[in-house]
């Protein structure tokens, strides 16, 4: 099944759940009991009990068919439907969302970020290099946090590049996504495409800098354009491209393969899976999505300044879809004034 979260302006209840079906688009919101996100279809609906699958089709047997439109692609205007970010917390609940990533998870992302890590002090930092080692022999991989949900940008929603940023990067990636049964285990629910958002610049500058080089508001990541169930998605080489669109014009483009086979650890994901849900488990009502890592990695001479305002990047995922964000410049809101000596 192909599930989509998205907004439907025309409708009493713009925010919307459906599963894409060739072109058709089957309105879950339709159904008696109004599921509005995936959230709601698999822990208000007996998704957690049944299945993704099963609770779908129950709530497809009693919903609305539509024509699916432009809804995949439309990023200009938002008084048509279009897509909301495939996972969310239920309004006012964001702790119900649960966003973790890995890092240097594939052999070119940690060689390249060993060599702008020497680059940038002028001294072999080592790290990237060990922490890839590490982990092909079963060592603890690097996982890490985004600390906001609503940071998650859409298909078409836009990226944040605050102002103090010293080069930001496009992290294409494979995200899995999950939630608890009624049983107490956990589930993986499908999959979808995100884009980890990085400040390399300061990451490269030292590597303690990743929860900042990680981390602001305003879009720091992106997911979509939709959820692939299990049945439907090999997660076992999964090819990936990404393009940085500059005024109108492809100045950067890269092909690279993630999925099961191109992880660097032993058991594949189940590695990261592991080392993520034994020490933070999956609590009750809560999603969680994980970043499997980028296999695509901009260096200075690929993309020489970064991501800048008014550049777009385009993600493709085989057997998902197309993912994109317009990049914005952001500023802070000016709340350190009573603070300064």
């Amino acid at each position: 099944m192909r599930i989509v979260q998205y907004t439907d302006p025309s409708q009493s209840i713009p925010d919307r759940v459906g599963l894409v079906e060739n072109d058709t688009l089957v309105d879950l919101t339709t159904s008696p009991t109004a599921p509005t996100s995936l959230h709601d279809v698999y822990y208000q609906n007996g998704g957690d009990q049944s299945g993704i699958n099963a609770a779908c089709e129950t709530l497809a047997d009693r919903s609305e068919n539509r024509a699916l439109g432009d809804l995949l692609t439309n990023v200009t205007d938002p008084g048509r439907p279009h897509l909301r970010s495939p996972i969310t917390a239920p309004a006012g609940l964001n702790h119900l969302l649960r966003i973790w990533l890995a890092g240097v998870t594939h052999e070119d992302s940690a060689k390249l970020r060993e060599i702008e890590a020497k680059q940038s002090t002028g001294s072999s930092v080592n790290v990237y290099d060990q922490k890839y080692r590490e982990c092909s022999s079963g060592g603890i991989p690097e996982l890490f946090a985004k600390s906001d949900t609503d940071s998650l940008s859409a298909h078409g929603g836009s990226v944040a590049k605050p102002e103090s940023t010293l080069r930001l990067v496009p992290e294409t990636e494979l995200v899995s996504v999950y939630g608890l049964r009624q049983d107490g285990q956990i589930e993986r629910i499908g999959y979808t495409g995100g884009d980890d958002y990085t400040d390399n610049g300061i990451e490269a500058q030292n590597p303690l800098n990743l929860p900042q080089a990680k981390n602001w508001c305003g879009g720091c990541a992106s997911l979509g354009p939709m959820i692939v169930t299990n049945d439907e998605f090999d997660d076992s080489d999964v090819k990936v491209t990404c393009e940085v669109i500059r005024s109108g014009e492809c100045v950067a483009s890269k092909t690279g393969h993630t999925g099961q086979n191109h992880l660097n650890m032993p058991d594949g994901l189940f590695h990261l899976e592991r080392s993520l849900f034994e020490r933070i488990p999956l609590l009750a009502k809560q999603l969680q999505v994980l970043y499997w890592g980028t296999p695509i990695v901009f260096s200075d001479s690929d993309l020489p300044s970064g991501l800048l305002d008014g550049d777009t990047v385009r993600m493709t995922f085989d057997g998902i879809g197309t993912l994109e964000n317009p990049v914005k410049a952001w500023k802070p809101p000016g709340q350190l004034k009573n603070l300064q000596p």
